[in-house]
């Protein structure tokens, strides 16, 4: 994808999209108005338009990164509840790419000449709807996104377990219908309409939604993984689902980094992760900075032994009494913060689905006896893909083979039966750096890594990991019969706690 076909083609989307929007109220929300725009414009704009949480949300919960200031960008470091948090994945997913997803749905579903857009629309949506699911359980989804079109504005709550079972047919039939003879979408922004890279994105994703099941349903879960495996899934980082930002389509994510310069810190438990392994891809991810103030506009340190993630659970004013602490500098802590250089530029990619994490759960799925081949062999894969992937984010980072094999031969990380799991999802939760919901949705599903509980006092939250996100304060307020059905349906209450149903 060259950036100058992302720039004409979001330009041509994001005026059409624009000019949709600002019309609705006015024409009492007129149910045939969204068909007058071509459906691969909405597309392309649902596919830009996924939302995507900034660093302290997902990536605080599972210890990656940590903000020790109080206010309200520190809620899941303090575990606890920041309805600015827990609402803003809900309210960016439905009312951007879930409504444009909807639309495209309706308008060439019944088109046999659009079948593969109708087709790739299908795995989007389902793609949504799984990060949906998996942070809040019960969701809106056979009613999700009719507003425009059927005048729905209080949707019901469809069953999490009825949701994910619909992701799996869903993702079963669209990605075995793609067809490289018909219709192909050149408005793609991930793929720029290459069908079988498509398919290998479907079936990639059917492995996830699978591997979810692993400890809730075993037998299902090997069922669906056969079924993907079967299918083809992602072969290369050729194949893998991300976007490419450009200057006048930033990524949102890293302008926020660096803003909010002096919150940024990576979290111990990361920061050791990759030190103690002497992992390459550390100095790209870390960098120490004179004054943390300033540091996007400063040259970091990325030496290896100078990288100190921030302890986790203390804030700015209890650090110091943190064992070893390493005191204040510039206008903040002595400790690591991102690379600015790296992950601080506009240009930043954004990962949605990668062949490391799909070579990962292979290589789990192989341990258990699901799929032939070797574990240690997608093992190994998944961690060469992860380094070759690291030059999407800046032309240098670029790891040498003999590096790599280093690396994965080293004690800490060589494969072991022995030690499989913890292996293997300790290496997917480092591939999902930046990638905040799937590694969060992996730590609840795998238990890998084997985190320590965040002690700082005053948590709300009953266990020692948050769970799910609570549903917006609106719905409660707006929706308030269906809100009420899906709270009694996922237990009763609708708190950080409340564990999605394949959270065992």
């Amino acid at each position: 994808m060259k950036k100058r076909s992302l720039l004409t083609i979001l330009t041509s989307t994001l005026l059409l999209a624009a000019s949709c929007d600002k019309g609705f109220e006015e024409l009492n929300v007129n149910p045939n108005n969204p068909t007058s725009l071509d459906a691969a414009y909405l597309f392309t704009n649902a596919e830009y338009s996924n939302y995507n949480s900034l660093f302290e949300f997902e990536q605080t919960i599972v210890q990656q990164f940590i903000n020790p200031f109080g206010g309200v960008t520190s809620a899941f470091n303090f575990n606890v509840l920041n309805q600015g948090f827990t609402s803003a994945r809900w309210t960016n997913t439905y009312n951007g790419s879930v409504k444009l997803i909807t639309q495209v749905i309706s308008q060439v579903k019944d088109v046999p000449a659009r079948s593969n857009l109708y087709n790739e629309a299908r795995i989007w949506r389902a793609y949504q709807f799984m990060t949906l699911v998996d942070t809040y359980g019960d969701v809106p989804y056979t009613e999700a996104g009719q507003a425009y079109l059927n005048n729905i504005y209080n949707p019901k709550y469809d069953k999490q377990q009825t949701i994910y079972a619909d992701i799996v047919k869903e993702l079963t039939e669209a990605s075995a219908a793609l067809d490289p003879a018909k219709d192909i979408v050149t408005a793609d922004l991930f793929y720029s309409g290459r069908v079988a890279q498509w398919k290998r994105l479907g079936y990639s994703l059917l492995l996830r939604a699978g591997m979810r099941y692993s400890k809730l349903d075993p037998a299902k879960a090997q069922s669906i993984v056969q079924a993907a495996f079967a299918g083809g899934v992602m072969q290369s980082n050729d194949d893998n689902c991300l976007i490419k930002y450009t200057q006048q389509f930033p990524n949102v994510v890293s302008t926020g980094v660096s803003v909010l310069t002096n919150t940024y810190y990576l979290a111990e438990p990361f920061v050791s992760q990759l030190k103690n392994s002497k992992d390459p891809r550390l100095k790209y991810w870390s960098a120490k900075y004179s004054d943390p103030g300033k540091a996007p506009s400063l040259v970091g340190d990325t030496t290896t032994v100078n990288q100190f993630g921030l302890p986790v659970g203390y804030d700015s004013g209890t650090l110091p009494t943190a064992p070893g602490f390493r005191g204040a500098v510039g206008a903040g802590f002595n400790y690591s913060q991102v690379n600015y250089a790296v992950l601080g530029k506009v240009t930043t990619p954004q990962f949605f689905v990668t062949y490391a994490q799909t070579q990962f759960l292979l290589a789990e799925a192989a341990f258990r006896g699901w799929i032939t081949g070797s574990a240690s062999t997608y093992y190994n894969n998944g961690i060469k893909g992860a380094m070759g992937q690291m030059v999407a984010y800046d032309a240098s980072a670029v790891i040498p083979e003999n590096t790599q094999n280093v690396y994965l031969n080293s004690a800490p990380i060589v494969y072991n039966d022995a030690n499989a799991l913890n292996l293997i999802n300790t290496q997917y939760w480092i591939n999902s750096f930046n990638n905040g919901p799937e590694a969060w949705a992996n730590f609840r599903r795998s238990g890998f890594p084997a985190l320590a509980p965040n002690k700082y006092p005053g948590k709300q939250i009953k266990g020692d990991f948050v769970r799910r996100f609570n549903y917006p304060l609106a719905e409660a307020s707006v929706n308030l019969e269906n809100y009420r059905a899906a709270v009694a349906s996922i237990g009763g209450s609708d708190d950080l706690d409340t564990r999605v149903f394949w959270d065992k």
